[in-house]
């Protein structure tokens, strides 16, 4: 019971000092003169003395920009929410691609390698065969090849002897002097 009396006590006591230092801040501030004028400031009687900060009005739009701002608040953080996880799909499409891109540079590479081999031994069987064939009948052949760019890689591979009377044996002359300068030119397909 000592304890509980010594409490409100003090709560008592405590409000007490509070108050006498607000009066205190009132005096030293010039607010209020005397006595009169405290009591008269504290039950809002005080001519010109406006203990509000704000009028009524101003509360209410400064509540309906507070919720504003609360509500655009709101929406940015979901945007930002989106743009994260849209920036996350289009990181695994960017990694999709790249590994496809990846598979296909790797697929075509593979591919080139393959042709480029199957190129090459079709073109030793071709030099074989003409290699064998009289140089009347190569050149007969030779003359259906719309690509000068085959002949004058078969022609320098033969031996010298047989290109010489496969390349006189031609029917066109143009074409053999087209070849000949080519030939010369270096500009056969090594």
């Amino acid at each position: 019971m000592k304890k509980l009396a010594l409490i409100l006590l003090l709560i008592v006591g405590m409000l007490l000092s509070f108050s006498a230092i607000g009066l205190v801040m009132l005096f030293a501030t010039g607010v209020v003169e005397s006595i009169d004028d405290a009591r008269a400031l504290l039950m809002g009687e005080m001519e010109g003395a406006d203990l509000t900060l704000m009028k009524a009005g101003e509360a209410v739009q400064v509540q309906d920009a507070l919720l504003l701002l609360q509500k655009q608040k709101q929406e940015l953080e979901q945007d930002l929410l989106t743009l994260k996880t849209q920036q996350g799909v289009l990181q695994q499409a960017k990694d999709s691609l790249s590994t496809q891109v990846g598979n296909l540079m790797q697929t075509s590479q593979t591919q080139n390698q393959e042709d480029a081999r199957k190129r090459a031994e079709g073109l030793k069987q071709a030099i074989a065969l003409y290699s064998a064939l009289r140089p009347e009948q190569a050149a007969a052949i030779m003359d259906e090849i719309p690509d000068d760019k085959l002949i004058l890689e078969i022609l320098p591979k033969l031996k010298e002897r047989q290109a010489a009377r496969i390349l006189n044996a031609l029917a066109d002359p143009q074409r053999k002097a087209r070849l000949s300068t080519q030939l010369m030119e270096g500009k056969a397909v090594p």
